[in-house]
């Protein structure tokens, strides 16, 4: 029993390891109810045709503009706020840069303001605007003359708007309107056509995000790739898997609440006015990057008629708070995986800390002693069993000597021995394992909380979602992510292990012994690439263990 009980703690925390380094757990899917069965599929080029309205005045006496715009005189157009510095160019109307200035792409204050806009080729910049059929042709790379150069938005006025106006050869004209908050992370996007030709229009408009890691190499087993809010059911598909994962989606109906590109602390979405008008057609780029297309139901446009769609864009951190305050269903993108239903509630917990003691690494440390003293009564429950099946380990032994060609009547004594002396043999591993989701649940939190980015604990620990390193040694050591340096918390987390170790009744047999004094050694060596929050919340877990057991060896049996 006691072999098969090791066994499986072994396998158990050896394929959790794995998972967690391997895999990244899709999204729980919402049931929702069957749709009534239509007679055909549909696509976006067969939903419901938008409706037009005559062009107003001002715009009537616009007329066609055939003379391309050189290159050189393509302006850019630099909005700044109290949260970003976003630049904006005229070819195309498209977004060339966005940077966050309360986060920065290294752990430094001279470093830059972190940049969410990582695309190389002016071709690829975001937001650009084209349709599915030959309307305007061209139309991404075409000029949009802006009818301003800056925007400054961090005193005075709190809101402020930039149109950017494209008048076609074949006279179709289009309207950018983008809307700027000096404290929202949120931009609006006002599109608006207006068919000044003596030629209907039939085609669907599309607007093109493209998006490229926002950091360069990036961690080896955290998330970046497509984020959706599709039918209510929230999506996270890794790039290799946007066409497998997506191809349903083709032949049905559905609603666009947001989507876009998403890694473990940042995003960039669009959020579509019209959610069930609206259809995405996404694919890999540069084998790491996602382009996204926004298609719009069909649009038909009769000469001196026009339409108008809009958006909201988000370029900006994935706070919990903040994104939970703008009440669009952005806060779906943090998602822990499958024991998200308990990792949401310590997040909260953790945030709520943080505002009275000012320091995270404080607030790992209370969140660890208050869940060690919710579970107290069932680790000590635990701590009992092992000590009493300790204690019955002579007399098991002589059991298993004496049926060992037996095995039937073995376990029929060993049963017995256990109803005399009243011992669970699987006293000690239940209780451990019911805390199992608790303890995955808080791993994913620590590891993937923007909140713990660059957030300093104390001494050399200047970043919780960091690896703890000192004393950087100036070269690469194999399997410890660089820099290479002094683990202190981990080896002080491996010690506290073996400390725990020695204190915790051992096994009757020997060889069981050695391999739970090989536990500490193990660990230290998975842990050494966490996290230094995770590590800290261990560390002062086998503290709080090894007090607890002091205790129970204390009291008399």
């Amino acid at each position: 029993m006691e072999k098969r009980a090791l066994l499986a703690f072994v396998l158990s925390m050896a394929i959790f390891m794995v998972w967690m380094a391997l895999f990244n757990p899709k999204p729980e899917q919402v049931q929702q109810p069957e749709q009534t069965a239509q007679t055909e599929e549909q696509s976006p080029e067969q939903a419901t045709v938008e409706q037009v309205r005559p062009i107003d005045g001002a715009a009537a006496g616009i007329a066609p503009q055939a003379a391309a715009i050189p290159e050189k005189e393509k302006r850019d157009v630099t909005v700044d706020t109290e949260l970003y510095t976003a630049v904006f160019t005229e070819r195309g109307g498209r977004l060339k840069s966005l940077k966050l200035k309360k986060y920065l792409t290294e752990n430094d204050k001279n470093s830059d303001p972190k940049e969410l806009v990582t695309v190389t080729e002016p071709s690829d910049l975001p937001l650009a605007l084209s349709f599915k059929g030959q309307a305007g042709k061209g139309l991404e790379d075409a000029f949009f003359e802006a009818d301003k150069t800056h925007i400054e938005l961090q005193d005075g006025a709190s809101a402020a708007t930039l149109t950017m106006t494209y008048q076609g050869p074949e006279g179709l004209q289009v309207v950018r309107t983008y809307t700027f908050q000096k404290d929202s992370y949120l931009i609006g996007l006002n599109v608006a056509l207006r068919n000044l030709s003596d030629q209907t229009i039939d085609d669907n408009l599309l607007l093109d995000m493209k998006s490229l890691p926002f950091r360069q190499g990036g961690r080896r087993y955290s998330f970046d790739g497509l984020g959706a809010l599709l039918d209510d059911q929230l999506k996270e598909i890794k790039v290799g898997d946007i066409e497998d994962d997506l191809k349903d989606y083709k032949k049905k109906d559905y609603s666009v609440q947001w989507a876009g590109y998403e890694d473990q602390y940042f995003m960039a979405v669009v959020l579509p006015t019209e959610p069930d008008k609206t259809r995405i057609d996404a694919s890999a780029i540069d084998e790491n990057g996602v382009e996204i297309k926004f298609i719009n139901a069909p649009l038909v446009m009769p000469p001196n008629t026009q339409k108008e769609y809009n958006y909201t864009i988000f370029y900006g951190p994935k706070d919990y708070n903040l994104l939970k305050g703008l009440g669009n269903g952005l806060e779906r993108s943090i998602y822990f995986g499958w024991f998200d239903i308990l990792a949401k509630p310590l997040l909260i917990l953790l945030l709520w800390l943080h505002k009275f003691v000012g320091n995270y690494g404080i607030a790992i440390i209370i969140i660890t002693i208050l869940i060690k003293a919710l579970f107290w009564p069932l680790t000590a429950k635990s701590y009992k069993s092992m000590k009493a099946m300790q204690k019955l380990q002579p007399k098991i032994m002589k059991l298993r000597e004496k049926y060992k060609d037996d095995r039937e009547a073995m376990n029929r004594e060993m049963m017995g021995l256990y109803k005399t002396y009243k011992v669970n043999p699987m006293g000690g591993c239940l209780p451990m394992v019911i805390q199992i989701p608790v303890f995955i649940a808080l791993y994913r939190l620590l590891d993937y909380a923007l909140e713990l980015r660059h957030a300093p604990f104390a001494l050399w620990i200047n970043d919780l979602s960091a690896p703890d390193r000192l004393f950087h040694f100036g070269f690469n050591i194999p399997l410890m992510e660089p820099p290479a340096g002094i683990p202190v918390l981990t080896l002080l987390m491996g010690a506290s292990m073996f400390l725990q170790q020695k204190m915790t009744p051992t096994p009757g047999d020997p060889t069981q012994a050695k391999i739970m004094m090989f536990m500490p050694v193990f660990f230290t060596f998975i842990f050494i690439n966490f996290p230094s929050g995770l590590v800290l919340y261990w560390l002062v877990n086998n503290v709080l263990s090894i007090g607890q057991q002091y205790l129970i060896n204390k009291r008399p049996s």
